[in-house]
């Protein structure tokens, strides 16, 4: 069973990319009630992803499509253009995210970054990336990048530049879901966030980094992220990858120590 969620999310995801890259260099733009813009490739994606995932028959939570029942135990949460700005930008760095939500936390994830054609997925079976060259197991082969922090210059702050300065790391500048990419790869060791997002920002992220073995939590308390349809904002959050799992609580000191 798990298998078969997890083929039919790949499935989706990669579907969702096409349909993004068809409108790369024709889309229409329009402004949502949050002000946030959304485009024709995220409404073309999100309707193809919905209809491949409801072959499962379990409920979708869509950026663009939100759930009404808040008390549901397994349900798909899923943002088809993940990096809107982005892709009006034309940067590149935009992708497809897609998870599978059981009792509040991820069960598997999926992101799919169409302009790379590089597709990440992970479960209990273990973390992969998937190119044209074929499929990297992530728990046994590993890039040399723990020292990396990554992170959007739209969300920079005052936390995530003490840290980076007390130990000692290098950072780049990447948008949207790709960050949890490059951590479960290993070409990246370190991603923060301290400004809002949304929960559909980051489930299939966590997975991610939580399959391939790092770890991911909330920022000011080191607990487990909850997906809870209550609450469609994330906390603020640190994510490590494998490599650097182990400076975990030295960087929640670092943070305490910050809000001081």
């Amino acid at each position: 069973m798990l298998e078969n969620l997890i083929t039919l999310a790949k499935k989706a995801a990669l579907a969702g990319g096409a349909e993004i890259l068809k409108h790369y260099d024709d889309f229409s733009v329009s402004i949502k009630s949050d002000n946030s813009p959304v485009t024709s490739a995220d409404l073309a994606s999100n309707e193809i992803i919905c209809k491949i995932l409801s072959e499962s028959d379990l409920p979708i939570c869509s950026e663009e499509n939100e759930l009404k029942d808040t008390d549901l135990k397994k349900f798909w949460l899923i943002d088809p253009l993940d990096g809107t700005k982005e892709f009006i930008d034309k940067n590149g760095n935009f992708c497809v995210c897609i998870a599978l939500i059981e009792n509040l936390r991820p069960s598997i994830g999926v992101i799919y970054i169409p302009t790379s054609d590089e597709l990440f997925y992970a479960s209990r079976l273990g973390a992969f990336k998937q190119t044209k060259n074929g499929v990297v197991n992530l728990n046994k082969e590993r890039q040399n990048g723990g020292d990396l922090v990554l992170f959007n210059t739209r969300n920079q702050n005052k936390a995530l530049t003490t840290v980076i300065s007390k130990l000692n790391l290098k950072s780049k500048d990447v948008g949207s879901a790709i960050k949890f990419c490059r951590l479960a790869e290993g070409s990246a060791g370190v991603y923060m966030r301290f400004s809002p997002c949304s929960i559909w920002d980051i489930a299939a992220g966590d997975a991610l980094i939580e399959f391939s073995g790092g770890v991911m939590c909330q920022a000011y308390d080191g607990k487990d992220i909850k997906y809870n349809l209550n609450s469609l904002s994330s906390p603020h959050f640190i994510a490590l990858s494998k490599e650097k799992a182990p400076i975990l609580q030295k960087t929640l000191s670092i943070i305490e120590n910050e809000k001081k």
